[in-house]
């Protein structure tokens, strides 16, 4: 199974001269241009090739949350799963027993010059450095695309992901399935609800990274075997090389390094600031600070305090600070006038809250539940309306087939993504008031800040295309 997974499905000049048109193509609609020799754009809306009229879907990462995301993707009676990509073959081989019909790869630029005419959408649960190239491929190809938290691994990547999917009018949603969930519907209503009064300030923390993977160390040294059931080569993509260690970075741990993840803010964050800028006005990012504690030269820290301003809006009455916190760190209960004495904010939720601070209430939004709201004798002048769960991942398929909309799709995610980002840019560059310029995307005080805003990809995978 590892070798046939490996193995090329096409002549390698059919291959090559794939990835050079659509690659001279996305990068022209990131720089706001167009590119000579760059094939004619296909047209947005789908065009299945399906006889039953299904919406035929790529699927890159079939394990972690692709062992999630894909089967619940294939429950829509109008999906069909056409392919499955995963670098780890005997994932890939468990994934193609639920799904017999669909056709295998490990090398995604190989499964996208495959079947690019023959699928309508594409679901990406990668770790986070192939986000933006898997999703870049295939949105330029006019798919529909649907990629999990963070939305990319860098800022550059997410204005580019929003530029190409506006450019090619495709249906997008982030994967931050929170978001359909009652209690979190409800939260947002509240937000919106004017029960804060003006907002002062938002906390949000996580669980993170303690207890889900560790952080905080050196760069690995040494190196092992890599398994034959292993595409290490495409693991690392875009990636710089590093040699294998055994259960070091696959499948999980990856989360902690720069070259792959994007720490607890990355796998987080995206879960909770979609309520803030759905129920608020934020405005534009201007500014991060971050303190944090075990940060190295390879990895996130073990854990962190880090400040995003934003300009604010209607709800706000000047500057809006979002402090967020993992690693075991929370809010002091005395940011908020309304909370209740002795509240312990470490036990409203495992995973970690949304705190809403506002003049005239405070607003806490759990991961998952029920929010609460205080003083409770305000809180009791604004009930939340009641919600009901929907399908996340349904609720995409549908846009696809022209019922509805999606709300994570990537213009929001963008924004949010930014902001995550900016966070994980302030718990490395830490100790300093990072101002901001959003509009040319840059610091205005760090060059060590400006060299995290876009990647650096190496042979064979330096496509991206980047804004700016």
């Amino acid at each position: 199974m590892g070798d046939s997974a490996r193995m090329s499905t096409l002549p390698p000049i059919d291959r090559r001269s794939f990835l050079a048109g659509t690659l001279a193509s996305a990068a022209a609609l990131a720089a706001g241009g167009s590119a000579l020799g760059a094939p004619k754009p296909r047209s947005a809306a789908r065009r299945s090739q399906s006889p039953n009229g299904k919406v035929r879907v790529m699927s890159f990462g079939v394990g972690g949350m692709g062992g999630s995301d894909i089967p619940q993707v294939a429950s829509h009676p109008m999906v069909e799963i056409a392919g499955l990509c995963d670098v780890n073959a005997q994932s890939l081989g468990a994934a193609h027993e639920k799904f017999p019909g669909a056709k295998i790869y490990s090398d995604y630029r190989e499964a996208i010059a495959s079947m690019g005419n023959s699928i309508d959408a594409v679901t990406i649960s990668t770790p986070d450095h192939h986000h933006g190239p898997i999703a870049l491929l295939s949105m330029n190809l006019g798919k529909a695309c649907y990629c999990q938290k963070p939305l990319t691994r860098t800022i550059a990547e997410t204005r580019a992901m929003r530029k190409m999917a506006r450019d090619k009018k495709v249906v997008t949603q982030m994967g931050i399935q929170r978001q359909a969930s009652a209690g979190r519907q409800q939260g947002i209503a509240l937000l919106k609800s004017g029960l804060l009064g003006k907002v002062v300030e938002i906390h949000i923390w996580t669980d993170r990274p303690a207890g889900w993977w560790e952080q905080g160390h050196p760069r690995p040294t040494g190196s092992d075997p890599v398994p034959d059931w292993l595409n290490w080569e495409c693991w690392l993509g875009c990636a710089p090389l590093r040699p294998y260690k055994t259960d070091v970075y696959a499948p999980f741990r990856w989360r902690g390094f720069f070259d792959f993840g994007t720490g607890a803010l990355g796998d987080m964050a995206c879960h909770f600031m979609d309520a803030p800028f759905l129920g608020l006005t934020m405005g534009t990012p201007i500014g991060v600070r971050g303190n944090s504690e075990g940060l190295t030269d390879d990895e996130f820290p073990n854990s962190e305090t880090v400040t995003i301003t934003f300009a604010g809006g209607e709800y706000a009455n000047r500057t809006l600070p979002l402090t967020w916190y993992d690693g075991g760190r929370l809010p002091n209960p005395s940011v908020s006038p309304h909370l209740p004495a002795g509240i312990d904010l470490g036990k409203i939720s495992p995973d970690g809250c949304i705190l809403a601070v506002g003049t005239e209430g405070t607003i806490i939004i759990p991961c998952s539940g029920t929010p609460q709201a205080y003083p409770t004798a305000r809180a009791a002048e604004f009930i939340a309306p009641a919600m009901t769960d929907y399908n996340h991942w349904h609720a995409w398929v549908d846009a696809i087939l022209g019922k509805g909309k999606t709300i994570a799709n990537f213009d929001l995610a963008s924004e949010v993504n930014e902001a995550v980002l900016l966070g994980v840019i302030g718990g490395r560059v830490t100790g300093v008031d990072l101002e901001y310029d959003h509009a040319a995307m840059r610091f205005k005080n760090s060059d060590a800040a400006n060299a995290l805003v876009r990647p650096t990809y190496r042979a064979g995978f330096d496509f991206v295309p980047m804004m700016g």
